[in-house]
């Protein structure tokens, strides 16, 4: 069971919790839709979005969250606006399953504009990316997946909190998850299957990189992959942040897979997540 992260409620509450307004873009801009199940509930449902005469527009997906997660999914102006100044209102398109409550659904739009070409002041960005190689038990390579995930809100508000020397962030932990939420792997420092770095040479220099594999013994479909780490009170020493001092395991990033990764029981899953700050 995950704990709440007491530095986060009062965010969530102003900014997801309600229906979301509808947006317009034009040329270079993308409309962000974020879905959070609210802390007590789980959420699955189909999202997308609407034109503004309720036409489904661009992707869509169906997500599975525990309570407290969220997920994002966007939509380029590429795919709605046609003419030069023309803007295009769009609307949030989130659809419970059969037996789960609306309302345990959140959602939130907005829309960012095109990255500019260069330049400081254009804003501090988190990036994840994931590698998972799933091998067999001669070594041979099955599958290979790479990917990006998103920063999580929850994490946002850890790290501003951990900034602002309100917080400790202590060990990580990385899991991949099935459609409903079982585990199919689970990588932690504590532990010993998932090492944490932040190198100071070669092509990750200056990154965070967590590295851990296991062998898969009852085989499955991985669905969604999750970053967490454990939250301490200031005074905890970073190396004693774990789950017996933690105020809350945190989901930094998470990423639904599209397509998921198939495992066959006894192959080897090898999981590198690589974050980097720009």
């Amino acid at each position: 069971m995950l704990k709440a992260l007491p530095v986060v409620s009062a965010l969530l509450a102003t900014t997801l919790w309600g229906q979301p307004e509808p947006v317009s873009v034009t040329f270079g801009q993308t409309a962000r839709l974020t879905v959070t199940a609210r802390p007590l509930d789980s959420c699955s449902a189909q999202i997308g979005f609407l034109d503004n005469g309720g036409k489904p527009v661009g992707p869509s997906s169906h997500v599975s969250l525990q309570p407290g997660q969220s997920t994002t999914l966007d939509l380029p102006s590429s795919a709605v606006v046609k003419d030069a100044g023309q803007r295009v209102v769009i609307q949030a398109r989130v659809v419970a399953d059969q037996g789960i409550a609306a309302s345990a659904c959140q959602a939130d739009m907005e829309v960012n504009d095109a990255k500019s070409s260069g330049g400081p002041g254009e804003g501090i960005k988190v990036h994840g990316h994931w590698t998972i190689d799933v091998r067999n038990p001669d070594g041979t390579l099955a599958s290979h997946r790479d990917f990006e995930n998103s920063l999580q809100i929850t994490g946002g508000a850890a790290l501003s909190s951990s900034l602002a020397r309100t917080g400790i962030i202590g060990s990580w932990k990385v899991v991949l998850l099935t459609s409903s939420a079982g585990v199919i792997g689970a990588l932690s420092e504590t532990s010993g299957n998932l090492t944490v770095g932040a190198p100071t040479s070669g092509p990750n220099s200056g990154n965070l990189v967590l590295n851990g594999s296991f062998t898969d013994v009852q085989g499955g479909i991985v669905a969604t992959v999750e970053s967490f780490f454990d939250f301490c009170s200031p005074g905890v020493l970073p190396a004693s942040c774990n789950d017996a001092n933690a105020i809350a395991e945190t989901l930094f990033t998470m990423r639904i897979l599209n397509p998921p990764v198939s495992v066959v029981a006894g192959q080897l899953v090898q999981v590198s997540v690589v974050i980097s700050f720009s």
